[in-house]
């Protein structure tokens, strides 16, 4: 298929036209409800499918171990052996972000929302069908890219965090060699201003691939060519706005789910009798609350907090393809008029 941003002069136009990026999200929705969770339906389920069957593994691994349930994180199995064991009952905390691990195979969703998003706004009518063959046409380039931001956030990271653990870490802290202690809580430090830094930077690779038909470096590239010097804070800005939003509503929305199923399942009655006070307000401004079973939770309950949290990250998918594509329109544009002046 031709690159689906050959008639965008309209598009690019769309900044001048709808100058609330607020405004413009809404109406992306609005108009393309139906068609975004169309697209993400079979994601949806495969992502609830895949942590709910990971439920039978954790508990056949710890069966005597203890369990907590967050409201900003989900479901968590401790061995009883563990150093980690945690105080039985409701524990209130604070929190802000995102839990990745829950949006694992939604974030595949962003390259067919982009495509819906941009085939929309150009007048275009277009199928779940057509959608997903568009996708699966690059899907080199977007499995490509993933890779290798996942192992450049998560996979070397995790290597050296092994392999320090497992034969300097445990000698260092023995040893109380606090200076090597603090060059590697720099080096982690280190790592997490990186990880931020390029979160953002390379945060417009989707469109990249989807509306310009690039490579997964190339996208990259692309990105980076276009999140520079002050639009970076600004990107950085507007994510970190979105976080927040998430992270409340997250937490209220699982806090109330736990607080209903109280009614049907005993174990989650100290939850609600935490919850129901005025506390229930703190899960707004970035509380959250967790209790922790002495037993593993029935498998039902499970499915329930498991399939809340999937419908969450699964909203929040179409406002993110959105929103960096608006943020990609008008940087595009505005790279072209730098260059041809």
């Amino acid at each position: 298929m031709q690159n689906i941003l050959e008639d965008t002069g309209d598009a690019a136009a769309m900044p001048q036209q709808h100058p609330g990026l607020v405004s413009r999200i809404f109406r992306d929705y609005r108009n393309n409800l139906g068609l975004f969770w169309q697209v993400m339906l079979p994601l949806i389920i495969i992502n609830f499918l895949f942590y709910l069957g990971t439920f039978p593994f954790a508990k056949l691994m710890s069966p005597e171990g203890q369990w907590t349930i967050s409201t900003d994180s989900g479901l968590t199995a401790y061995t009883s052996s563990s150093e980690s064991v945690q105080p039985v009952g409701v524990v209130w905390g604070t929190h802000l972000g995102v839990s990745s691990t829950h949006i694992s195979f939604l974030w595949l969703a962003m390259c067919p929302l982009i495509f819906v998003i941009v085939q929309r706004r150009n007048g275009i009518d277009t199928t779940f069908k057509a959608v997903w063959q568009q996708t699966f046409r690059k899907t080199v380039p977007i499995l490509g890219a993933a890779f290798f931001i996942g192992m450049l956030f998560f996979g070397v990271p995790i290597i050296f965090g092994f392999l320090t653990f497992e034969f300097f870490f445990q000698e260092l802290v023995q040893s109380n060699a606090p200076t090597l202690v603090f060059v590697f809580s720099c080096i982690f430090a280190a790592w997490f201003v990186l990880s931020a830094y390029f979160t953002v930077k390379w945060s417009l690779y989707n469109q990249g691939i989807m509306i310009e038909n690039l490579s997964a470096i190339a996208a990259l590239r692309r990105s980076n060519e276009l999140v520079r010097g002050s639009t970076w804070w600004k990107f950085l800005g507007i994510y970190l706005l979105l976080t927040l939003a998430f992270t409340a509503l997250t937490s209220l929305l699982l806090g109330l789910t736990m607080a209903l199923l109280s009614f049907a399942a005993p174990e989650f009655i100290p939850m609600r009798e935490a919850l129901l006070p005025g506390r229930f307000i703190s899960l707004l401004f970035f509380g959250y609350a967790k209790i922790t079973l002495e037993n593993a939770p029935s498998f039902w309950t499970v499915g329930v907090i498991f399939g809340v949290y999937t419908l969450i990250c699964a909203a929040l998918a179409p406002i993110w393809a959105s929103l960096t594509t608006q943020l990609y329109m008008e940087r595009a544009d505005e790279h072209a008029q730098q260059v041809s002046a």
